[in-house]
C-alpha cells in the first residue's frame, strides 16, 4: 500500500491516477472537477488534491533522501530515491513498512492539503500501532473502528482506482491481530533477510544447494570454534572507544553519516574550547 500511495503522490509508474482513472470518474458521474478535458487532439488532466507540485515533489524526495537509519533497521532508502526525476523506486519489501510507519507522515508534513494529509497520517498511525510488540486488546477494537473511518476519508480524496484488494485488507488486520497475536512476531521480513544471506553463499549457480550447505556448515564451525576459544583461551578483547574517559556522556560507536569540515569563527572556536575544558577531568581540581 505504501508503494501505491507514494507512486500516486509522485505520479510514478505504479500510480493509481491517470487517464483511465479519470475516465472512471466520468463514467461514474462523480467529481466533475477532475474529469479529463479534451482540447483538439490533446487530453488534459486537472490537478487533484493528492497531486504534488514539482517543488513539493523535490521537497518530499529530499526528505527521504536525507534519512539516515541505524544499522539493520532498513536498507539505504536514498538508493531508491531520484532527486532529479522525483521518483521512489527499487525499495525492498521490508523497506516499505519503515516508510509507511515512520517516514511517510514526516515527509508529507506541510505538503498536501489538510484532507489527504490527515487521511494518510491516520493510515500510517494505524500500521504503526499494529506492528508494535505489545498491543492492548481494547486499543485494537478502537483501531478497527478508526480504520473504517480512515478509508472513508481516502474515498473522499483519492480516485476509485486506488482501492484495490490490499486497501480492503486493512479492515481485517485488526481482527487478525486479535486472533493471531501481534503482527511483529508473524511477518515474513526476518525470513526474507535471511534468504538474502543464503543467496550470498552461492558461488556456483549450477550447484546452488551444495554451496549453501557448505557455507552454512563452515559458518557453524566458525561460530562453535569462537565460542569454545572464548571459554578455554584468554583472548585479548577489543578495547572500546573512549574507555579512557570517565565522562558517561561520551558514547562510543561510529557515526551514521560521513564526516564533514566546518570552518568556525573566532567566537565559536572560543566557545568550543571552553566547552571542552569544562568537560575534562584534568581541570576539575582547578575548578574546585
Amino acid at each position: 500500500m505504501a508503494a501505491s500511495i507514494v507512486s500516486t503522490l509522485l505520479d510514478c509508474v505504479k500510480s493509481k491516477d491517470g487517464l483511465n482513472a479519470r475516465k472512471d470518474l466520468e463514467v461514474l458521474a462523480i467529481r466533475k472537477d477532475l474529469h479529463p478535458q479534451t482540447k483538439g487532439k490533446r487530453t488534459y488532466l486537472l490537478t487533484a488534491l493528492w497531486s504534488l507540485s514539482k517543488t513539493e515533489k523535490k521537497i518530499f524526495c529530499k526528505r527521504l533522501f536525507d534519512f539516515k537509519g541505524p544499522d539493520g533497521y532498513c536498507l539505504d532508502i536514498a538508493r531508491g530515491v531520484s532527486l532529479e526525476e522525483c521518483k521512489v523506486t527499487g525499495l525492498k519489501s521490508h523497506d516499505y513498512p519503515v516508510l509507511m510507519q515512520q517516514l511517510l507522515p514526516i515527509s508529507l508534513r506541510g505538503l498536501l492539503p489538510k484532507g489527504p494529509r490527515v487521511a494518510t497520517g491516520r493510515l500510517c498511525k494505524f500500521f504503526n500501532h499494529l506492528c508494535q510488540r505489545v498491543i492492548d486488546m481494547e486499543q485494537l477494537l478502537e483501531m478497527e473502528a478508526e480504520i473504517v473511518e480512515t478509508l472513508y476519508l481516502f474515498e473522499n480524496f483519492f480516485p476509485p482506482s486506488f482501492f484495490d484488494i490490499m486497501v480492503h485488507l486493512t479492515i481485517h488486520l485488526g481482527r487478525e491481530a486479535r486472533l493471531g497475536e501481534p503482527v511483529h512476531f508473524r511477518w515474513m521480513y526476518p525470513f526474507e533477510r535471511y534468504m538474502k544471506v543464503l543467496k550470498d553463499f552461492v558461488s556456483n549457480t549450477t550447484r546452488s544447494k551444495g554451496c549453501i550447505a557448505k557455507c552454512y556448515l563452515a559458518e557453524e564451525c566458525i561460530q562453535f570454534s569462537s565460542e569454545f576459544l572464548k571459554k578455554t583461551t584468554k583472548i585479548q578483547e577489543k578495547v572500546d572507544i573512549n574507555t579512557e574517559y570517565e565522562n558517561n556522556s561520551i558514547l562510543g560507536g561510529r557515526p551514521i553519516s560521513a564526516g564533514r569540515f566546518i570552518n568556525l569563527t573566532e567566537m565559536e572556536t572560543k566557545i568550543a574550547h571552553l566547552a571542552v575544558i569544562q568537560n575534562m577531568a584534568v581541570v576539575e581540581p582547578y575548578v574546585e
